[in-house]
């Protein structure tokens, strides 16, 4: 699927060992094809009746003229990585195996799709999981997943890949992997501040501004630094909308506004689980003065916790508040070590509903591209959070959903899909896996230099290796993908993901009508 972190005008691709010249060309080649190219994800008012219950078919998609048909484990799941060996589990096959397992050994991912829902127990705690959302576990973890309702989908991961480092600003010989974590800091210090940029609101630049304006003049946003605003209070949006109203602001309005306000809400609402720590990070007469000058929250229940009240864009950023406050030397630098050690900005922690040391749940409901601040279909990936310990899940997972009732090309439901590969370099590689849950897509597969439909009915599930030119090519029905990256790669910018050119003689609106005839006789 399509990995679009927002615009690419600032993006680094890294210096990947075994890449050819002219591979990282085409990498950098692609930075202006993607840069207005946001993550939309259609997810309409859908009625679904239900997912399939199990997987019926699982085949490994080649470049050549076979398929490889996998094998069912034990668990009645499938090795869907070998290097990795990475286990997919699905359906009531997944729900047995959670009904049996209170102890999970590998880093294990749990996604609840449409229609599915389930409660995680955990260090005395009751989290409820509802549709379209993932639990993200720890190996080594003691937690209970239990199923209420629907078919939920497990990827275990057992080894990790020699080359792969995670998203973390600690990468000591790779100073593009740290340039990428801080320029997501930067970027997440403002969304998670709540604060946005005029352009969120539509593509009406002159509309834009008369709104912005109008904010300003009735004393609702504030300007802040480097061109962002920022309402200067974040009520529930039926009181917001009712003062909006009083000012005068009309309907379409109203509407504008409604989507990014609720969204920046809801993403100061997610992050503020990620804004404490523990007391004793620092000392307490400091813990004190900071309280006092308002760069910590001056809570009174817990004691034994401390509450940042903003996401610092830098270090030079904290340091220049702690200076206005008169806050210097060695006590100066005992803040910003703590802060440094225990700060979650720079990791995509949006749509965020519960994390401890060892576990996270995440709602794709909620979920914002850090990069453009737009909705964005991925559930999960490696540039987030999988629990307190800052660490960051191997696997990404996102979520298409539409009801279709005649086949419809997925380029207009999601802009950006065409044609493409996930490379397998010399030392590096990334699997891709679709599993359709519902309804039916036509997948366009390129064997031997000629391209090809291949259909995938509700319950099947398609590998993609790497070096694989496909996309999913048209859908139909209630349908649902959820599609997997094995590893997630989205700390690397878009070196894992390079378009392909249709061979001569071929079009999309061709394949597309192939795709159209094959789903309706499918």
């Amino acid at each position: 699927m399509n990995v679009v972190l927002g615009s690419t005008r600032s993006l680094v691709v890294p210096e990947l060992k075994g890449v050819s010249s002219s591979a990282a060309k085409n990498v950098k080649s692609m930075s202006s094809a993607y840069a207005s190219v946001p993550s939309y994800v259609y997810r309409s008012a859908i009625n679904f009746t239900g997912n399939a219950p199990d997987i019926k078919k699982a085949t490994i998609i080649t470049s050549s003229d076979k398929d490889i048909e996998l094998k069912p484990t034990q668990n009645g799941g499938y090795i869907v990585e070998p290097e990795t060996q990475t286990e997919l589990i699905y359906g009531n096959n997944a729900t047995k195996f959670l009904n049996k397992t209170n102890k999970f050994e590998y880093d294990t991912q749990i996604t609840f799709p449409k229609k599915a829902s389930g409660t995680l127990y955990i260090d005395g705690k009751k989290i409820n999981i509802k549709e379209n959302s993932t639990v993200l576990l720890n190996k080594g973890t003691d937690a209970k997943v239990q199923v209420e309702k629907g078919y939920p989908q497990i990827l275990m991961t057992k080894n990790e890949y020699g080359w792969y480092q995670k998203h973390s600003n600690s990468h000591r010989d790779n100073q593009n992997l740290r340039d990428k974590f801080n320029e997501l800091i930067y970027k997440n210090s403002h969304l998670y501040n709540g604060e946005f940029r005029a352009n969120l609101l539509s593509d009406d630049e002159n509309k834009n501004n008369q709104i912005v304006s109008k904010l300003k003049d009735n004393g609702f946003i504030q300007d802040e630094k480097d061109g962002y605003l920022k309402f200067k209070k974040y009520p529930v949006w039926d009181y917001q909308k009712e003062q909006l109203k009083q000012k005068g602001f009309n309907n379409e309005e109203l509407e504008t506004i409604k989507p990014v306000y609720e969204q920046i809400r809801q993403t100061k609402m997610d992050t503020k689980l990620t804004l404490k720590a523990s007391a004793d990070i620092m000392p307490a007469e400091t813990v004190k003065k900071l309280k006092e000058n308002g760069i910590l929250y001056n809570n009174k229940t817990h004691n034994d916790e401390i509450f940042w009240r903003t996401n610092f864009d830098s270090e030079q950023n904290l340091r220049d508040v702690l200076n206005s406050k008169q806050i210097y030397n060695e006590e100066q630098s005992t803040v910003v070590n703590a802060w440094r050690k225990d700060s979650k900005i720079g990791y995509d922690i949006t749509g965020l509903k519960f994390i401890n040391d060892d576990a996270a749940v995440y709602s794709l409901d909620d979920k914002v591209n850090n990069w453009s601040m737009e909705k964005s279909c991925w559930l999960t990936n490696s540039t987030e959070l999988s629990c307190r310990k800052n660490n960051a899940p191997s696997i990404g997972t996102s979520i298409v959903q539409a009801d279709r009732k005649e086949p419809t090309p997925m380029s207009k439901l999601r802009k950006g899909e065409h044609l493409h590969t996930h490379p397998g370099f010399s030392d590096k590689s990334q699997t891709e896996l679709y599993v359709v849950t519902s309804g039916s897509a036509a997948l366009t597969v390129v064997r031997n230099g000629v391209p090809q439909i291949k259909v995938l009915r509700e319950g099947e599930m398609a590998v993609i290796p790497p070096n694989t030119p496909h996309c999913v090519n048209s859908v139909m029905g209630e349908y649902e993908q959820v599609v997997s990256q094995i590893p997630s790669a989205f700390q690397y910018g878009l070196a894992f993901k390079q378009n392909y050119d249709l061979p001569y003689g071929y079009t999309e609106q061709g394949l597309e009508e192939q795709a159209r005839k094959e789903l309706l006789s499918a």
